[in-house]
Formats: structure tokens, sequence, C-alpha cells
């Protein structure tokens, strides 16, 4: 017997997250049956207010409440580094790490795990005009060692060829195939802070 039609659209919903497959829907679905009407009403303000209320940097492309961001416009930061990296989560462990005090460009447009997604192509040119600037003196790439990470930092030299700025990456410390988001702070500000220039 099919579920009524209400609870089939929130199974349908569920399922376009990433990761989340039927099963997982149906039991997410049906836990919220179970919560309390309170609960599920904070649950889709919740859901409301985070797509509704947030938007992207204009500078740096990560996710504010208002463009641009307060990393971008705090004025005891040093413009002159920028940590390149994939996504929003990287932002927050880099400063949750608190071994950064430059400036951010996040690549990717999606914030989800990338199976197979690349640089946004207007976050590439909107890095070129960052450091066309002159303002930029080193661009710092904090991507991933795996070879989607590689892909987009290749990507970012190609785009900055020729543009006079320092390119340098996080320390090869970091375990190969390993997640910025999941890494211990310590590990994260080891590779920091032995950071060397791009041999491009």
């Amino acid at each position: 017997m099919a579920f009524p039609e209400p609870l089939e659209r929130l199974i349908r919903a569920l399922e376009k997250f990433p990761g989340v497959g039927s099963r997982s829907a149906e039991r997410m679905a049906l836990h919220v049956l179970r919560s309390p009407r309170e609960e599920v009403a904070e649950l889709a303000m919740a859901l409301r207010d985070a797509r509704v209320e947030t938007t992207r940097c204009e500078i740096c492309g990560n996710i504010t409440l208002r463009s641009p961001c307060a990393i971008c416009t705090d004025a005891e930061r040093d413009a002159s580094v920028v940590c390149v990296v994939e996504g929003p989560r990287e932002v927050e462990k880099m400063e949750s790490a608190g071994m950064h005090h430059g400036l951010y460009h996040v690549l990717l447009e999606g914030f989800a795990p990338r199976e197979g997604a690349t640089p946004d192509p207007g976050a590439l040119a909107a890095l070129q005009r960052r450091v066309a600037s002159g303002q930029v003196k080193e661009v710092v790439l904090a991507t991933a060692p795996d070879r989607e990470g590689e892909g987009a930092a290749l990507q970012v030299v190609e785009a900055l060829a020729g543009q006079p700025v320092i390119i340098t990456r996080l320390a090869r410390g970091l375990p190969v195939g390993a997640r910025l988001e999941y890494l211990h702070g310590e590990i994260l500000a080891d590779a920091y802070q032995g950071r060397r220039p791009l041999d491009a």
C-alpha cells in the first residue's frame, strides 16, 4: 500500500539531498511524522531561513548573511594573502584552526561533496580580477589532496598564469585523499604553516 501523497512528496524531496537514498528518505520522513508539531515547524523555518536569508559573498563566494561578508570587510585581515578553498566548509575549518589571517576565495558553486564537480568559471574569473587588482601578493592553494582537488588547483594555476603573484599550496603533510573538512585543526595548522611555493 502506497503512503499518503503528502508523505510521498516529502520522501521524494528528501531523496534529492546528497547521499540520501529512498530508504533513508523514508526513515527521515517517518521520523518527521513521529516528531512533535513544534519541532517540525522549527525544522521547516530553519530550512526556509537558511535558503532565504543567506547569500554568496560577492567577493569571495562564501556563504554569508550579507555581502560582502564579515571576513572580506575585516580591516584587520591581510588582504594580500588569499586562501583558495573548494567550498564553505573548508572556510569554516580553516577559521576554526585559526592559522589563516588573510582572505578566502571559494571555487565551487555547489556546497555538497563533489562527485566530478569542477570550479565555477565565474569563481575563477573573480579570482583573476582580485589578483589583477594588484592587492593580492600570495594565493594559497588549500584544495584537497585528491584527484578533484588537484584538478581544481591546476585550473587555478592556469587561470593565474602570467599574473604577478606567488602561488603556494598547503604542505604535503595532509593525508592523501583526505577532505579538509574532516581534518583535525592541528594537522591543518601544520600543513598551512609548512606551505611552500608551487613549482609550476
